[in-house]
């Protein structure tokens, strides 16, 4: 097991444990840090959802940067409970909370009880195509606020997704990694 540091934000500098193997690729640092800037207008009071949540660090970086709260979907359970450690011990359990399932399955199941939030993380492997059918999942099940972004992240060879309900406003690339921005409804992408 490693760690990696929260790099903005009232949890700045602590650690967050990673998950030994290769079932879960951390998003770096930098990466972590420059999507924080790019969604930091939009975290105060948000509501979060990370589909593809490895070992929630994304979503504590948001917490730690305004949002209100998150939701980290990840199928591993040994991974899950990972995550849910590392919110207890960054004092973060009443504000993040753990979903044990499938990404797609666990999208429709929200959507079902009505839950909706202003930023959709949409970070799964690469090269699985992974990313149109969880683009897709999101939009159909209505998760995403009218007013919310959806990041979908992609290796940059890799095609961006596509749905009719959903209008790509931003592109950031960042060596092999790109991430694409998507309106559901209105609203301004930064």
């Amino acid at each position: 097991m490693g760690n990696v540091r929260i790099t903005s934000g009232t949890l700045r500098g602590r650690r967050v444990a990673t998950p030994a193997g290769q079932g879960t690729r951390p998003l770096l640092t930098r990466l972590r840090k420059s999507l924080a800037d790019l969604l930091r207008p939009r975290l105060p009071g948000a509501r979060v959802l990370d589909l593809f949540g490895g070992s929630g660090a994304v979503a504590l970086e948001l917490l730690s940067n305004g949002a209100r709260e998150a939701v980290v979907v990840e199928r591993d359970r040994t991974v899950a409970e990972l995550v849910g450690r590392n919110a207890r011990d960054l004092g973060m359990e009443g504000r993040l909370r753990v979903v044990a399932d499938d990404a797609l399955r666990a999208c429709r199941s929200l959507g079902r009880a009505g839950e909706r939030f202003q930023v959709v993380l949409v970070m799964p492997p690469y090269h699985r195509g992974l990313q149109q059918a969880a683009l897709e999942a999101v939009v159909e099940s209505g998760v995403a606020d009218p007013d919310g972004v959806v990041v979908v992240q992609r290796h940059r060879r890799e095609a961006q997704a596509e749905h009719p309900g959903a209008r790509l406003v931003r592109t950031r690339t960042y060596g092999n990694t790109a991430f694409d921005f998507y309106e559901i409804g209105g609203g301004d992408p930064s």
